[in-house]
């Protein structure tokens, strides 16, 4: 019983993020320890019980068996979390069209095609936008209210290390090039640059303003659900497991198969460099350079010339740029020998991942996006 006691971890005091600011530390660790707070991981050994304490309810087990169990509340509360995001993703615009056609306003939805939307061009370009925006929105919002942790937790702006920041710009830019030079073309997130398109009638003041938004505004939103209060959520269990598990699952809501492969990537890179900077606003930033890059590879490839000075220009810079930034960080990497300190857990990262997955929402989730991905593949 004593070597176990020596054994133990004391996981809200050994909790460690060396590139996050103090401020952040003491925030987690307070949240961390609030009663009833079913989804920190924390316990106490009860001496009388002979027993672990987790969140003031005695468990008759060990310390592995009290991680586990939170890993399976976080999992049930994203799989939820991410049937409603499928919902208001496949659902919501069927109910707005019919509801739209009731009041004599004209818009049609076509199941399967590049485009899904058509009718009136004002009200496809922000429909389309408005269900977009709602499907990253509603869970983000729904997260931050069951989990009530603290604004500097969930979304930490405080930039520790800049230089990350920019290093991971050159690197998005990079990578954006290489993936988008192939993956443009049969991307179905690029569905709603294509509604542009079909725009005849509208202004090029409005189509631009749409873009705009898009460009800016739905990669937030994207970072608000992902790297926001998830993300947060996940590195009281290690920064592995929440990178693997966010990796996962922003692959997963793609319901694309070469969609799957771009963002998976695009994630595993934004979440290094936002742990590397520190900040939340390494995630948006990053984000929005990408999509920034696919929305002009889109329209070179749509509106322009292909291979023309503008193509090569677009390609050939951010190569340059993007292998200076790598060669930097291998340099500092060797120079510094900079080794990052994980968060120590119990569990090893296939049982975390285990436990997170199993529950039936999330598994079903999964399953749905799977088959989502299978459809687009062989039906469109």
């Amino acid at each position: 019983m004593q070597e176990a006691d020596n054994q133990m971890i004391d996981v809200v005091e050994a909790f460690s993020c060396p590139h996050q600011s103090e401020g952040y530390m003491d925030a987690y660790r307070e949240w961390r320890r609030r009663k009833h707070n079913r989804y920190a991981f924390r316990f106490t050994k009860n001496l009388k019980e002979s027993a672990f304490s987790e969140n003031q309810a005695v468990v008759n087990g060990t310390p592995l068996h009290a991680e586990q169990n939170t890993l399976q509340r976080v999992g049930l509360l994203y799989g939820y979390l991410l049937i409603a995001l499928l919902v208001i993703e496949n659902l919501l615009d069927k109910l707005v069209v019919w509801l739209l056609g009731a009041c004599g306003l004209h818009i049609e939805m076509m199941i399967w095609g590049e485009s899904r939307l058509y009718g009136d061009e004002h009200l496809v370009f922000w429909l389309s936008f408005a269900i977009n925006l709602l499907k990253y929105l509603v869970p983000a919002v729904i997260a931050l209210v069951i989990l009530r942790m603290p604004r500097r937790v969930s979304f930490p702006l405080r930039i520790t290390c800049p230089q990350y920041l920019l290093t991971g710009m050159l690197l998005v830019m990079l990578m954006s090039v290489g993936m988008g030079m192939f993956l443009v073309s049969k991307s179905a997130e690029m569905e709603k640059y294509r509604l542009i398109d079909n725009a005849v009638s509208t202004s090029d003041q409005n189509t631009m303003f749409y873009v705009l938004l898009t460009v800016l505004i739905l990669p937030v939103a994207f970072e608000l659900l992902l790297h926001g209060c998830m993300f947060q959520l996940l590195r009281q269990f290690g920064d592995g497991f929440a990178i693997l598990a966010t990796t996962i699952l922003a692959a997963l809501m793609t319901h694309n198969l070469q969609d799957a492969l771009r963002i998976g990537l695009l994630t595993l890179t934004i979440s290094y460099f936002m742990i590397q900077s520190g900040s939340f606003l390494t995630a948006a930033v990053l984000h929005v350079v990408h999509e920034i890059y696919m929305f002009a590879l889109y329209s070179i490839e749509t509106f322009g010339e292909i291979y023309s000075l503008k193509w090569w220009s677009l390609v050939l810079i951010p190569v340059v740029l993007g292998l200076a930034a790598a060669l930097y960080l291998v340099i500092r990497r060797i120079r510094y020998q900079a080794v990052d300190t994980f968060t120590p857990t119990y569990l090893s990262l296939y049982d975390q991942c285990s436990a997170f997955f199993i529950s039936v929402p999330m598994m079903l989730m999964a399953v749905v996006c799977v088959l989502l991905m299978i459809m687009t593949a062989f039906l469109v």
